[in-house]
């Protein structure tokens, strides 16, 4: 089977503005974009496929229909695939856990990673609280004393972060990321910084909401993340991760290779260009490698690849 191609869908955010668009050379994104999704199988808003046979045809239609290009039938679509881009800081954010999410309906909970394609000099994001347990952050809140609940973590290119559900977490300006999170898209908005629109309004938040899903383990709170690199003629495979929730792959090639997908992947170009299978690829492109296929790679590219 060949690689499908998708038509990434852009994300507005108040955060963001045009380094989605500049950087991954989307030159049909309006402005105000914070995010793009590379694949989204959402019934509501699924990335459509730019390639034959499946021409014009979402992803979500070919999960449902086409599981001889995955592997995986009975399942629900696993993930939301994203490139972000923030050119102001996110809100503290809280994301359910598989108990709270079923209470919604929702089939499992949302864990999410970012792999750092950039990221400034000093950078730095939310990571994890010092509140010991809910009544120790009450207490935080109420004295306004953020800047001493928050705990934060050092990002530098190419590091690979996991953001298990129940993490305080946020993404700060200045940073460019893949990101990977459950196809459960619920997020719970903790603190934004007292920041105020043009009416001097705040933000909504859904501070009772992310407190209910707040974890307090510390243990929760330390990247314990073992990339394993795997050196191949002209490519180096890393793993960042696999667990329940996602397998999350790096290729760096540097000239001609193979890659052998046993199972399917959902691969984004971050960096470079190249060919495959001798098709044409550039940054910010994504396609689907099926279940099962061989595929010829060419070039200086970096491909990030997701699958479950």
């Amino acid at each position: 089977m060949s690689i499908l191609f998708f038509k990434p869908i852009p994300r507005p955010a108040i955060w963001g503005h045009t380094l989605v668009k500049d950087y991954f050379e989307y030159e049909d994104f309006p402005d105000g974009i914070g995010q793009s999704w590379s694949f989204s199988a959402q019934e509501n808003a699924s990335t459509i496929c730019l390639s034959e046979p499946y021409l014009g045809k979402t992803l979500y239609d070919l999960w449902q229909n086409h599981q001889e290009l995955f592997g995986h039938p009975g399942e629900e679509f696993p993930v939301i695939i994203s490139l972000v881009a923030p050119e102001d800081d996110l809100s503290l954010q809280v994301h359910p856990d598989d108990e709270h999410a079923k209470k919604l309906g929702y089939a499992s909970g949302k864990n999410e990673a970012w792999y750092f394609i950039e990221a400034k000099e000093n950078a730095n994001i939310v990571y994890g609280h010092l509140a010991k347990d809910e009544e120790d952050l009450r207490n935080y809140i109420k004295e306004d004393r953020w800047d001493d609940l928050i705990q934060y973590l050092d990002v530098h290119p190419g590091d690979f972060v996991y953001l298990p559900s129940g993490l305080l977490h946020a993404l700060k300006k200045g940073s460019i990321v893949y990101e990977i999170q459950q196809a459960t898209d619920i997020t719970y908005r903790f603190y934004d910084y007292h920041r105020q629109d043009e009416n001097g309004k705040e933000r909504e938040l859904h501070l009772e909401q992310a407190i209910d899903c707040l974890s307090y383990n510390p243990a929760a709170m330390k990247n314990n993340i073992h990339p394993v690199s795997t050196k191949r003629e002209n490519c180096i495979e890393t793993v960042f991760i696999s667990n329940d929730s996602f397998t999350v792959t790096k290729l760096e090639v540097t000239g001609k290779c193979c890659y052998s997908a046993v199972n399917y992947q959902l691969a984004t170009i971050v960096k470079g260009q190249g060919t495959v299978d001798g098709q044409t690829v550039k940054i910010g492109e994504s396609f689907l490698i099926p279940v099962q296929t061989h595929v010829q790679l060419d070039g200086c590219m970096t491909i990030m690849m997701t699958t479950k």
